[in-house]
């Protein structure tokens, strides 16, 4: 049953996102915020394809425990690529309140993100094997969680400030998404690992889908 439900999710979960990410890029017209979006969008795609392809493939064929070279490979991936996807996101709270870069707080947010890759780099992540290090998963989890608050702090600020109720949601998801980044660092069970990665990803493609409504909304608006 998992051979068969698994594969069809996730091609679903993913062909989806990048049809909304395409129509937010092409669709922007000139408008960087939600072609910024569109980028969010392919940058989620690539974070969890890049884990859930080699995962499937172990699905299909011999399973987990044979295939954890590929899996680990795709574990590393995807913790590299997941903070890059929190940089464009910090991309799109200084687009939608057009701030202009702040230099300690951009530099901040900048060598945190490097400490982060860093950390997902060294060999004591065990990535190659069936569960991952607790430990380690804490300790590279330290970097991103003080990005997620700085952003969820600022976010939440200018959407009080301007009234922003999709920005206000947006931040409500952004907090989700950055205490679940780590499900490893709550639980080693695999039952709950998955449930934790589910709730992140609905909070992540819910980001989506606030920028894809707004300019949805005014795409139409612009027809009249």
């Amino acid at each position: 049953m998992q051979k068969i439900i698994e594969p069809i999710v996730f091609i679903i979960y993913l062909t989806l996102i990048l049809i909304t990410s395409r129509y937010m890029i092409i669709e922007s017209l000139g408008n960087t915020l939600y072609k910024t979006f569109g980028v969010f969008g392919l940058t989620l795609a690539l974070t969890d394809g890049i884990y859930i392809i080699p995962r499937m493939y172990a699905v299909l064929t011999t399973g987990l425990e044979d295939n954890l070279r590929i899996l680990g490979w795709g574990r590393l991936g995807n913790s590299i690529i997941v903070t890059i996807l929190f940089l464009v996101l910090y991309d799109i709270y200084n687009l939608r309140y057009s701030k202009r870069k702040k230099r300690d707080l951009d530099k901040t947010i900048y060598i945190l993100s490097g400490i982060r890759v860093f950390l997902c780099l060294l060999p004591g992540n065990k990535y190659f094997e069936l569960i991952p290090n607790h430990k380690y998963a804490i300790i590279r989890f330290i970097p991103i969680l003080i990005i997620g608050l700085l952003l969820i702090l600022v976010i939440f600020v200018h959407s009080k400030k301007y009234r922003d109720k999709s920005f206000m949601l947006l931040g409500i998801a952004a907090a989700i998404s950055i205490l679940l980044l780590e499900p490893l660092v709550y639980s080693r069970s695999s039952i709950i690992i998955t449930i934790l990665t589910i709730i992140r990803t609905i909070a992540l493609v819910a980001i989506l889908l606030i920028g894809y409504r707004e300019l949805r909304d005014i795409n139409v608006l612009s027809r009249y």
